[in-house]
């Protein structure tokens, strides 16, 4: 983080790196269902056994759910304290 301080003002800016790792934990999910579902449309093409791609979805979406309710908790947090 970097710290610039001007009349009594303090303005931190997020360094190059930080934003980059903020850039990859907000799509990082996005990348990897967009994975699944290309690779699902393979299996289906190839018939390939399907259990293994339910298990992935089911799993895919208790981690949305999860990642909402986190989201939810935090805004309410955030809510609280002002």
């Amino acid at each position: 983080m970097i710290v610039q301080r001007r009349g009594g003002m303090t303005e931190f800016i997020p360094s190059p790196q930080e934003k980059r790792e903020g850039l990859v934990r907000d799509h990082s999910f996005n990348l990897i269902e967009n994975l699944h579902n290309r690779l699902q449309r393979l299996e289906a093409e190839l018939d390939f056994p399907f259990e293994e791609a339910e298990a992935c979805s089911a799993f895919l979406e208790k981690l949305k759910q999860d990642e909402s309710r986190n989201i939810a908790i935090h805004n309410e947090l955030l809510s609280k304290e002002k």
